[in-house]
């Protein structure tokens, strides 16, 4: 549970990482440019012109890492994965400016060290701002800005240059820790707001679910089923409605207890719901009695699932202690009319035909006539 919960963080952190990092797409080819004109002051205009290339080209390919990573919108058990492939499409970037202090460096020249290294300062100060929400990323993307500054003394060893590459880690040390205080700060707020999230689940999941049996409860399938329903008078397309009651559940209850009859409940549930499509409802209307809203169904369909709910539960075989339960449902089925004006008189037709089911023998299906219709029609079992 607490390796989940770090996976969350950490995804949640490249999130951050490269949502941030996509304003890049505003900036940095226009910095690139910028870059190649000055450079073409102290190198070659092709060396620039291929730096340039060579850099929008990197630039590219990292925005398309990233927009295909926003559009996987992978799990937490992918993060490390994603994290290499940016550290790589980025890291190419920080090599890319970093280089400059290697091959584009004029020891004795005042102009160009004024550039390299405002380029230094401007790449470490802009990787501590913009990559210290993913902590791994942080340290590698400063890796190639710190590596670099190694380079002054050794292409002209002086006391001077040696000193302004101490300065220059300092400075690089100094951001670092900033960094890593951002990052805390940073993580201790996405965890507050992955808390947050998961108790509003948690409550929604309390307000709509059932305990038992995980199905929406009584007052969230009323209030989902009649939306249905409303929506149904709107298209005009078909919607049926089941009322499934457990036979002889007293008598389970009886005998073996209410700890024996939620084992049944939940056995039989549990079977029922893998008939279930995505875009029903299903939900506990109370005790032993529940209520399957179908949207856009007709008949011959309802009635086809209603028998393959009864047929399913008639073949459990539930063992409690001293007996093994074979468990039935009666069930009644209703198709929406233009007279049920609201969802109680359709689960009145509904109902009404599950008791005739009852009456009939039980462990049948019974359809309801429309409304202002003569008898019910039974499908016996």
């Amino acid at each position: 549970m607490i390796a989940d919960q770090r996976a969350r963080v950490r995804l949640a952190q490249l999130h951050l990482y490269v949502d941030v990092h996509r304003n890049d797409r505003y900036v940095a080819p226009v910095l690139a440019v910028i870059a190649a004109l000055l450079l073409s002051h102290w190198v070659p205009v092709s060396w620039a012109l291929g730096w340039l290339v060579l850099e929008l080209l990197i630039i590219a390919h990292y925005l398309w890492v990233y927009r295909r990573f926003k559009r996987a919108d992978p799990p937490p058990s992918e993060e490390r994965r994603w994290a290499n492939r940016i550290a790589l499409a980025h890291g190419a970037h920080m090599l890319a400016w970093s280089s400059l202090v290697v091959w584009a460096w004029q020891p004795g020249d005042f102009g160009n060290l004024m550039f390299v290294m405002l380029v230094h300062v401007g790449l470490i100060s802009l990787t501590v701002s913009m990559s210290n929400a993913h902590l791994r990323l942080l340290w590698l993307d400063m890796t190639f800005p710190v590596l670099a500054l190694i380079a002054p003394p050794l292409l002209e060893p002086s006391g001077f240059n040696l000193g302004l590459s101490l300065f220059g880690i300092s400075f690089c040390a100094l951001m670092v820790l900033v960094g890593r205080q951002i990052n805390a700060a940073t993580t201790e707020a996405i965890e507050l707001r992955q808390r947050n999230e998961q108790l509003i689940q948690e409550l929604h999941s309390q307000a709509t679910r059932d305990a038992l049996t995980g199905l929406i409860n009584r007052r969230y399938l009323l209030e989902t089923g009649t939306r249905l329903l409303q929506q149904r008078h709107r298209s005009g397309e078909p919607l049926a409605l089941l009322i499934i009651d457990l036979d002889h559940f007293k008598r389970i209850n009886d005998q073996h207890g209410h700890l024996g009859g939620d084992e049944v409940l939940v056995a039989v549930v549990g079977t029922c719901a893998q008939h279930v499509r995505a875009g029903d409802c299903f939900g506990r209307l109370g005790g032993e009695e529940f209520a399957l809203v179908l949207p856009d169904t007709q008949l011959a369909q309802a009635r086809d699932l209603a028998e393959r709910l009864r047929s399913a539960t008639a073949a459990l075989a539930i063992s409690l202690p001293g007996e093994t339960i074979r468990p039935t449902n009666s069930v009644g089925l209703a198709m929406a009319t233009d007279g049920d004006t609201t969802l109680s008189d359709l689960l009145r037709r509904a109902d009404a035909a599950m008791y005739e089911a009852k009456a009939g023998g039980r462990n049948r299906v019974v359809c309801a006539r429309p409304a202002g219709g003569s008898r019910a029609d039974p499908v016996p079992a």
